[in-house]
């Protein structure tokens, strides 16, 4: 065979791919209020970035299937998964036979963080094909390396914030970005990268907010799910605002924090005792 190939340029990081607008899912958006009047009327605007690591599960055992075939066309699955029922799904599917005719046990589950919610799925597809046309049971275990060469990591994210507060240090608007380094594939990163948009704010009311979560496409392993599934990275950066606003107004950072809790009068639950003002 005689391959001819053109080397391109690789997106590798959050910032080229925000820079091409190279994404694998749209981008998502969530408002209230008007945060640009908020910014531009509040006597205090505060900037940050920060960038969040990604993290390897290193669950105890590694990604590993064994499948036998049954006596009725259908497959006899032992997977070590935290989603059984998507493997048993997507057998059904590879092998075009009805869902009810694979049976999948999860014998034991070596740890998982995330790491074996979705691909746990592709070794039992492979293993279930395979036996499928040997009629023999197969296992598949991928050694530790290709494990970790190969499956998907907790999303790296790239956020920053730009935040109006007045002379007290509260809230009066902010403008939230955050940007999920989701790999070459969609995967999970649509509900990770929303869920770091919902926790943007952690226990903070940020009165008027325009909170906008980027899906960057990068030719990087495809990221997944985590523990906390994009969560610590939304509250991460709503901490880090805290501490700058209380650098900036020479305040104690628990007392900014404080005062910018949400009250009774923003939040959907009530406070066990009404007669107290988180904000004050």
């Amino acid at each position: 065979a005689q391959i001819q190939y053109k080397e391109l340029e690789p997106t590798l990081t959050v910032d080229k791919a925000m820079k091409d607008q190279f994404f694998v899912r749209p981008t998502h958006q969530h408002k209230r209020g008007d945060a640009d009047k908020a910014l531009k009327e509040a006597p205090h605007t505060i900037s940050g970035d920060l960038y969040i690591k990604g993290q390897e599960h290193f669950y105890l055992e590694g990604q590993i299937s064994t499948v036998a075939p049954s006596e009725d066309g259908g497959m006899n699955v032992y997977t070590s998964s935290q989603h059984p029922t998507e493997v048993q799904k997507l057998v059904a599917e590879v092998l075009d036979i009805s869902i009810n005719k694979v049976n999948v046990e999860v014998r034991r589950m070596g740890g998982g963080f995330g790491g074996k919610e979705t691909q746990a799925a592709p070794l039992a597809c492979i293993a279930s094909i395979l036996a499928h046309h040997t009629g023999r049971p197969v296992k598949y275990r991928m050694s530790r390396y290709d494990d970790m060469v190969m499956t998907g990591k907790r999303h790296a994210f790239q956020n920053n914030y730009t935040v109006g507060v007045n002379d007290d240090g509260v809230i009066q608007g902010a403008i939230i970005n955050v940007a999920g380094k989701c790999g070459n594939s969609p995967d999970l990163s649509d509900a990770i990268v929303d869920r770091a948009m919902f926790h943007s704010d952690n226990a903070y009311y940020l009165n008027n907010a325009t909170v906008t979560g980027y899906r960057c496409k990068t030719h990087t392993v495809s990221a997944t799910a985590y523990r906390g599934f994009g969560g610590p990275q939304g509250v991460i950066t709503a901490e880090l605002m805290m501490d700058d606003i209380a650098r900036r107004m020479g305040e104690d950072p628990l007392t900014i924090r404080k005062r910018n809790l949400y009250g009774i009068q923003h939040a959907s639950m009530r406070l066990e005792d009404g007669s107290i003002d988180p904000r004050n």
